[in-house]
């Protein structure tokens, strides 16, 4: 901290205060609004580049990742990027929603974060695990798919993909009714069914493409979210700093 954030000035009765640091909020809410729509669209394009073995058994999800490197390369580092900006735009969402729904954007906040600080992390490693395994060369491969079997069959990662899946469905619906009356009802609508549908698309139908149209309504959800959070006034969005805080802080 440098002595000119901390320099004293005189106020109405020419007494000497303390500078009130700059206000920040404005910067806040437009990095809010630029991370909000990135995850689900990160993740809905990342659909179509997932290998078609993605279904079937770790050796030919292997030998499907080797054949088609160049897409599940950039399929593994969107995905990378879509779970590093989740949990901030999942944040700029909960904010956005609490003033009218505190406690329904707590409760989003809380399944959210569990679901993809919890168990995402672990499973996006195995993600890249798989893909570092396909780029070896083929006898390697095939040594290393009994231990890749192994982790997947342990208990361990199976909890990790229930609270996964259970979470982040959850936490968006969770999410999407947070935020009614917050942003258009189309829009609040599209957040809360995205993951029941991508539950049904990716798990039940298998269809990627589908998958992708049911990420891509979590992304349009987020997109106007995103609209919302530069219309808010700063007042509206944050408290403003307190005089003294740069002392403090």
């Amino acid at each position: 901290m440098t002595s000119a954030a901390i320099k004293p000035h005189l106020d109405a009765t020419g007494k000497a205060a303390p500078r009130r640091p700059r206000d920040a909020r404005r910067y806040r809410r437009l990095v809010a609004a630029a991370l909000l729509p990135i995850p689900a669209v990160c993740i809905a394009i990342t659909r179509p580049l997932l290998p078609s073995a993605v279904f079937d058994d770790t050796a030919a999800l292997v030998e499907d990742i080797a054949a088609h490197a160049a897409a599940s390369r950039a399929a593994v580092w969107l995905g990378a990027l879509g779970m590093l900006t989740m949990v901030p735009a999942i944040l700029a969402a909960v904010r956005l929603a609490r003033r009218r729904r505190p406690r329904l954007a707590t409760a989003a906040a809380g399944v959210n974060l569990a679901a993809y600080l919890g168990a995402g992390l672990g499973f996006t490693a195995f993600d890249g695990v798989l893909f570092a395994t396909a780029g070896r060369p083929p006898g390697e491969r095939a040594a290393a798919i009994p231990a890749l079997d192994a982790y997947a069959a342990s208990g361990v990662y199976s909890l990790s993909i229930g609270l996964f899946v259970l979470g982040h469905v959850a936490g968006m619906v969770l999410l999407g009714l947070a935020l009614r009356g917050s942003v258009p009802r189309w829009a609040s609508l599209a957040i809360t069914v995205s993951q029941p549908l991508h539950f049904v698309c990716f798990v039940i139908l298998q269809n990627l493409w589908l998958d992708a149209a049911a990420w891509s309504l979590a992304a349009a959800g987020l997109a106007a979210c995103a609209v919302t959070v530069l219309r808010t006034p700063d007042d509206e969005w944050d408290l403003p700093p307190a005089r003294g805080s740069a002392a403090l802080g």
